[in-house]
């Protein structure tokens, strides 16, 4: 059994709606931020310098994860998408090109603050398993011929 089988077990769609739930939580962190309702030292690893840089990072967190949140939906099928072959073998490479990414999102959690490792690293450890799973769904037709 290969690795591409272990992780087609897991329901396409389920992993979706998860990675959406964990977007949709991402973005209310942030737009927490913004708010004033959560300290602003808590998130970027405590770095940030002021409430209008954290202001300013948050807004643009918000707009990235709402991007790969529309990714989200046309990965794991919940908006139905017909790719050709070319198309559906380039959107699969774009979204095993992220994975690297989102590791170092979770690597990142745990050398953060103490709300980043108890809570967002739960987070982003769901987010990148189901980003996983999206990834690796075959998305084009057969080869004709």
């Amino acid at each position: 059994m290969n690795i591409l089988d272990k992780v087609s077990v897991f329901d396409l769609k389920k992993a979706g709606l998860i990675n959406l739930a964990v977007g949709g939580i991402n973005v209310l962190i942030h737009i927490s931020v913004i708010a004033g309702l959560l300290p602003y030292m808590w998130v970027n690893g405590g770095r940030t310098k002021s409430y209008e840089m954290a202001c300013s990072i948050s807004a643009s967190s918000i707009v990235v994860t709402l991007i790969g949140m529309f990714i989200t939906l046309v990965g794991a099928k919940i908006i139905p998408v017909k790719f050709n072959r070319f198309w559906g073998i380039a959107f699969t490479v774009l979204l095993m090109a992220m994975l690297p990414l989102a590791f170092v999102g979770v690597v990142q959690q745990f050398l953060g603050t103490l709300f980043e490792k108890c809570f967002c690293s739960i987070l982003t450890i769901a987010g990148f398993l189901t980003s996983f799973r999206i990834a690796f769904e075959k998305r084009w037709p057969p080869k004709k011929g």
